[in-house]
C-alpha cells in the first residue's frame, strides 16, 4: 500500500501497511531516509502545509 507522510519538510510517499509515528524514520521512494515529527501528523495537531517531494510524486505515478 502506498501512502503519503510529511517528513523534514516535504510530504513524502512511502510503501507499508502503517503511516509512522513521530520520531519514527522511513525511506521514501524517493530513497531519502526521513523522520517524521509531531508537528507532521494531523492527527495529533499538525498541519500538512509543506510541498510534494516532485521525485516521490513521480515515483508514485508510475507504480499507479
Amino acid at each position: 500500500m502506498l501512502r503519503w507522510q510529511q517528513a523534514e519538510g516535504k510530504r513524502h510517499a512511502l510503501e507499508g501497511p502503517f503511516a509512522p509515528r513521530p520520531e519514527e524514520s522511513f525511506v521514501a521512494l524517493c530513497g531519502v531516509e526521513v523522520t517524521v515529527a509531531r508537528e507532521d501528523v494531523p492527527q495529533l495537531g499538525g498541519n500538512w502545509f509543506d510541498p510534494t517531494c516532485a521525485v516521490c510524486s513521480s515515483a508514485w505515478l508510475s507504480r499507479t
